[in-house]
Order: C-alpha cells, then structure tokens, then sequence
C-alpha cells in the first residue's frame, strides 16, 4: 500500500507557513515557532519539522522514515553504545553542521534537540544559508548552490572515523566509475525534483537486493554459491547488526549456513563481510542421494530475526522451482 505523501501535521504547517508568508511573515514566524525571529539555517534546536519540514513537506515525509532521523533514538544504537554513554558515538548520532565545521573531520556534537538524529540542517546547514542543489536568492531559508553538498567527502565525517566506509569507497570500482555516496545513497526522485531523503539502506529490502550479483550450481557433490559485492564498501554495511546468511537445504535434512557479519566491538570473530569489489565462492557439501537442494540468500538487518522474517535477497533451486 502506498504510504501517504506527507504527514497531516507536516501538511498543515505548511498550509500555516505558506499563510504567514502570504501575509507578511518573518522566517520562524509559523504556527509552530511563536514568532522565531531566526533566520531557518540557524534553528537547529528546533525539529527539522518545525526548521525545515513546513516548507519542504515530501522531502520532511522521507527523512522523518530514515535511520538519519534515528540515530539518536534507534533502539540497537542505544543498546550498542549503552545509551551513549560511550561519548565518542554521540557527535555522528546528533551533529552539528558538518558543511560548517568541515568535511575532514568528525562533526561538532548538538547536545540540543538529540531526537532529530541527523537534522536536516546538519547536512545542509551553512553559516549564512542553507546548502542546496540550486540558488533561490528569493527563498525563505536562502538557498544556495553548493558543490560539496553531493561529493562523497560530505559523507566522511560521521561514515569514516569509526566505520571506514569511506576508506572502502575510495578503493571501489563504483568510485573509478564516478559514483559518489549520494548517487546510490540518495537516488533522483521520478516524481519531484530532487533526491530522495528516504530509507535507501539496510532496513529497505529492494534496495538491499541491489548490493549482490550471484550463481549457484550444484557441481559433484557440492553446491557452489559465488557472491560479487556491487556496493562501493563492504558488504553487509558498516554495522554488527546487519547479517548476511547464506542457506543450502537438501530435501528435509537440516540446512547449512554461511553467515557474515561485522564483528561486534567485544567479539573476538573475524571481520568476514564480502570485501570492497570481491568475488567470492562458497562450497556446501551435499550428498549424492539428494534430490531437492535450495539456496536462499537472506539479509537480516537485526541479527535475531528468524528466517522467515529476513529480507530474501535471492533463491535457487536444483530441480528449478
């Protein structure tokens, strides 16, 4: 079922906005901001709802739904970081302008308004106007034309010190080719203009079935299953939590996994996530006798999801279904 275009509470801020701009109204002057006398690209202490969100409602609908909305709130980051009390976590869980405190470093830590996450303004905020994909010298939040918005170093603050992604990007065949971060990351919409500010990671199961090519054969006594990471970074992503299984099943007998994950920061077990461009094969052992064998690609963004409940990236089977 199709998901509403935008929330009713961002619809009608809106509606309220666009009316107090209609009469004269300042910048903040909304009927949820009681007359801020602020410019927009300094209301990070306010909801991106409140900062952004009224005027920008679709692109508000898709943030409000990703995990840059959640990071401060997102249950298994608090449960990692022990409710970050581990303080090196909290600056990329709640940041500041990373346009404004630079790309070459970890950002600036909000200790205002965490439940944001990732505020809209945190990516796009400048120090005298709002960072954006073209200039609107007439526009409340004063748009303007900035280059760095989109280049994949925009991503190296919060995605490089403490996970390296960006270190496998640099390394991948999507970064000789030109792909940046936001190109896979933040797709064009097909319906507004603009990129999509949506969930386009490890909890949206189309997305994810896009980081795999693979075969499966069942050669002798073996099925051979080879893997070929299409992202730009390790696969799975960054996370312990986000497990990638491979599962062979031969008739009723009890099924075979691979698993791949990132370690957690106490495991002792070896990083064994597909590598930046690696091509990589697995062997099962299976009898003879067997008649059916399946394989089953599953990706599992919390580890203790059952089978069932795991994203299905792919399937086989010999005889073929």
């Amino acid at each position: 079922m199709a998901r509403p275009r935008a929330p009713l509470s961002a619809a009608l801020l809106a509606a309220g906005w666009l009316a107090s701009c209609r009469e004269g109204g300042e910048p903040g002057a909304d009927s949820s901001g009681a007359g801020d006398p602020r410019p927009p690209w300094q209301q990070i202490d306010r909801p991106s709802l409140a900062a952004c969100g009224i005027c920008h409602v679709e692109v508000y609908d898709e943030w409000e739904e990703s995990l840059h909305h959640r990071a401060w709130t997102n249950g298994n980051v608090r449960s990692e970081t022990d409710d970050f009390a581990q303080a090196a976590c909290r600056p990329c869980h709640s940041p500041m302008a990373v346009l404004v405190s630079g790309l070459d470093r970890r950002p600036e830590y909000r200790d205002f308004n965490q439940p944001d996450g990732v505020h809209c303004l945190s990516c796009h905020g400048l120090a005298d106007g709002v960072a954006a994909a073209r200039t609107i010298a007439d526009a409340p939040c004063r748009p303007r034309f900035s280059p760095d918005l989109l280049r994949a170093e925009s991503c190296w603050p919060c995605h490089e010190p403490t996970h390296k992604a960006f270190s496998e990007y640099a390394t991948s065949d999507a970064k000789a080719i030109g792909l940046r971060c936001a190109d896979c990351h933040m797709p064009q919409c097909r319906d507004r203009p603009g990129r999509s500010h949506a969930s386009n990671g490890g909890l949206n199961a189309e997305f994810v079935k896009r980081a795999l090519a693979w075969q499966c054969q069942r050669v002798g006594g073996e099925v051979v299953v080879t893997l070929r990471n299409r992202t730009g970074h390790k696969f799975p992503g960054e996370i312990p939590s986000r497990v990638f299984q491979v599962k062979v099943a031969a008739d009723d007998g009890e099924p075979q996994y691979a698993t791949l994950r990132k370690p957690g920061k106490t495991e002792t077990r070896a990083d064994d996530r597909l590598g930046v461009n690696e091509t990589r094969v697995l062997r099962f052992p299976v009898a003879a006798s067997a008649r059916e064998v399946r394989v089953s690609l599953l990706f599992k963004p919390f580890p203790l999801l059952p089978d069932e409940e795991a994203f299905l990236l792919g399937e086989w089977s010999e005889p073929p279904r």
